[in-house]
Parts: structure tokens; sequence; C-alpha cells
């Protein structure tokens, strides 16, 4: 197990590049300043999204044993459940080394400003730490632009020397945080930042409103042949559509929580449900345009009648030209999944029968055979954004401002 002398916690879709070079230049630095090898794992970055059961022991193995935890608060940050966890989880180990007392010094959880949020919650207002020697820009427009504007190189190089140091000293020092291999699965883990079993509250417009439709078939409805001649492999799917994970083994998690995930990165408030959600939606007096609509469709799916029929009624609705419902299609086919490759061009011609339209306009809001986890999370976010843009533009669309916390905290870094 490797000694990180700090975990990196950050939001995803904060800039990762930038996120990677400061965990780089951070580790290059704690190396120099502790006297280990050039090839030392110093930090923990999940560069990666990944959701499962393997990548939730990684993560928290990392948590319960990381000397110090390093967060860059942005407005993403803060809205995140996954980074409200990260910071719950290394908070609890600290708490046990302060019995009641935050005045550890030098802290070893330390909060950086990202972009800075216009107003933070209590758990981080509690830990406000004022940040001497940083650049005026610092507290206006953040570390992440303090990083990529060369006029401020020599300030970072400073800053990176004296994070690094305060890391190690904390690393090293006689009362290091108490490890805690907390005994909760991550998910259940409750975010420091949200209100106990609340979920963060929607924002008012209706383009900050995202559903998921899973099109997918349960492992039940594999009794029947989905394509004539063809027993389709069940590992993929779970008793309930929504289990549906196509990019099995390389990520074990559904494709709704990946899909979940990002929608929360780009500051969504996501709902997902199945194709019966849909036809409840397709019968009801509701504004389809009250939500955007993701699809996310299973090549397979069509070989059940049933599934097949409520599609294209949706497809029939749906007004393609005028977009004004943002509703778009995604259609993931893992790369490890030898199954569809094989008869892919059959599940295309039978797909382009319910999608037909979309197929032949080669609309940006339809992406098919999306290959792996990673340009998944790239279409949706595109496809995401492009409607969160039209809903600006076809809806009227009414923010609720945040109420004033007087001064901006200011956050201590090294």
């Amino acid at each position: 197990m490797p000694d990180y002398y700090f975990f990196l916690s950050y939001a995803r879709g904060d800039d990762r590049d930038s996120v990677k070079q400061f965990f780089n230049d951070l580790s290059a630095e704690v190396r120099s300043y502790a006297g280990l090898p050039p090839t030392s794992t110093v930090g923990f970055l999940d560069v990666e999204m990944q959701v499962g059961e393997s990548w939730a022991r990684t993560l928290m193995s990392a948590l319960g044993i990381c000397r110090t935890f390093v967060a860059l608060i942005s407005p993403r940050y803060l809205i995140s459940e996954p980074c409200g966890r990260e910071w719950a989880i290394f908070s609890d180990r600290l708490s046990r080394l302060e019995d009641g007392d935050p005045s550890v010094d030098p802290p070893p959880l330390i909060p950086l400003l990202w972009l800075p949020p216009p107003r933070l919650p209590a758990a981080i207002e509690a830990r406000q730490y004022l940040n001497h020697g940083m650049p005026e820009a610092y507290g206006r427009t953040g570390l992440r632009q303090i990083i990529r504007l060369t006029r401020y190189r020599d300030d970072y190089l400073e800053m990176l020397a004296r994070l690094a140091q305060q890391i190690v000293e904390v690393a090293t020092s006689g009362r290091p945080v108490p490890t805690h291999p907390n005994p909760l699965p991550f998910e259940q883990v409750h975010s420091a930042f949200h209100e106990t079993g609340a979920a963060p509250a929607p924002a008012v417009s209706p383009a900050d409103l995202v559903k998921f439709i899973v099109a997918a078939p349960s492992r039940a409805d594999l009794a029947g042949q989905l394509l004539p001649g063809v027993d389709r492999d069940p590992r993929f799917y779970g008793e309930l559509p929504e289990q549906w994970a196509p990019y099995r083994p390389h990520l074990d998690a559904p494709i709704a929580d990946r899909a979940r995930q990002v929608a929360l990165e780009h500051q969504f408030h996501a709902m997902v449900t199945d194709l019966d959600g849909l036809r409840e939606h397709l019968d009801s007096d509701e504004d389809t345009t009250d939500w955007i609509i993701v699809l996310l469709v299973d090549l397979w799916v069509t070989g059940l009648s049933r599934h097949r029929n409520a599609l294209a009624r949706f497809e029939e609705a749906d007004d393609v030209a005028a977009t004004s419902a943002a509703a778009s299609v995604l259609v993931p086919a893992g790369h490890d999944d030898e199954q569809t490759n094989t008869y892919l061009s059959q599940l295309t011609a039978t797909l382009s029968q319910v999608f037909g339209r979309r197929m032949s306009a080669r609309l940006d809001s339809f992406r098919s055979v999306i290959i792996s986890p990673q340009s998944f999370d790239a279409d949706l976010g595109v496809v995401l954004e492009r409607s969160r843009n039209r809903m600006f533009r076809t809806k009227t669309v009414q923010h609720q401002l945040p109420a004033r916390s007087g001064q901006r905290p200011i956050l201590r870094g090294p």
C-alpha cells in the first residue's frame, strides 16, 4: 500500500489538465522535501471517474490512510456529493486527533480556492484559514488561474514549496491523523456539504434538470432471443433495466450511475427511470420541455417488441427538427462486448428502424456506438451543455440567486 502524504480532492469538470499539473508539481515538491526517490508515490489523485466496488475500495483505502487532505474548492466541488463524502471521511479522522479542538497546527486538512465560490457551506467555513503571502489574484480568481497565467509563475512556485513543506511537516509530525477504515460503503457516507436525508435542491431553471431513461433489458427479458438465433450474454444486465452495465469488465458499475455523476459535474439535478417511466411520461399531461431528456439505449433492446414500440412512440412524439424538448439519444456499446461487436451491423440496422430520422440527419443529439467510458463522459457532457443552451433559448429561465454571506471567506493554504 503506498504511503500517501496527501490526498487531492477535486470536482470532476474543473479543468482536469490543470488539476493533474498541480498534482504532479506538488508531488515533485513533496518528494524533494521528504527526501524520497523521484519514482515514489506520495499523493493520491482519482484521475479517472470510476464507480463500482473495486474503485470504492481503492478510494476508501486512500482516504483512510492519507496523512493530509488537500481540497480544491470550487462551485462544482460544493455541489458534488462525492467530494462532500471525501471531505466527511477525512474530517471524521481529523476529529479523532483534535478531540474537539480544530486548532491543530499545521492543519492536515488544507482547503484551497480553485475557483472562488460565492459562499461556503458550514463544514468549510469552520476551517477558514488565512492564506499568507498568496498573490492578490488568488482570492479573486483562484489557484487555477494562477497556474494558467505565466505572470504568476513565481508566486505559484513559492506556494508549491510552502504547501509541500506543510504536507511533509504534518506527515512526519508526532501527531499523525489516525487511520480509519470506514465501515460504510463510499456511496453510503453522508456528504459534509448536504443536509442529512435530503439531496441538494435543484435550481429553479428547467435547464438544470435532466431525466435519464434507460432503455435496456433486464436479465428476465433475456429468456427470449433478442436477435434471432443468438442467446444474449447476461453479464451486462441486472434484475432491473437501470442495472445495465455496457462497459464490463472494464467498468463494473451501471451506466445510469455514471450518467448521474457526469450530470452532477455539469451542475445538473438528475433522475433515472426505465422505459416504463417513459411510457408514463408519454401518457401524462406533463410538459415534455420541463426536463432535459436523455435516452441511454442498449442496441439489443429493440429485440423486445414492447420496448421497441415505446421507443418508436417516443421518437414519433418528439419533434426532432424543433429540438425544443432537448431530447437526446446515447447508445453505449463497450469494446469488450464481443457479442455486440459481432452482430453490430444487424443491431444498428434494427436501431435505425426506430431512430432513422436522427441517424440520417446526423444530429448532435444522437451518439451511437460509444465504445469507452471516457468517450461516454465526453459525449454526455457535450449533449447536456448543448441541451441546456437550447433550453435557455426556448424557455424563460429563472435562477434563484444565492443569499449573500458577507465578505468572501479566505482559505488558508501553506
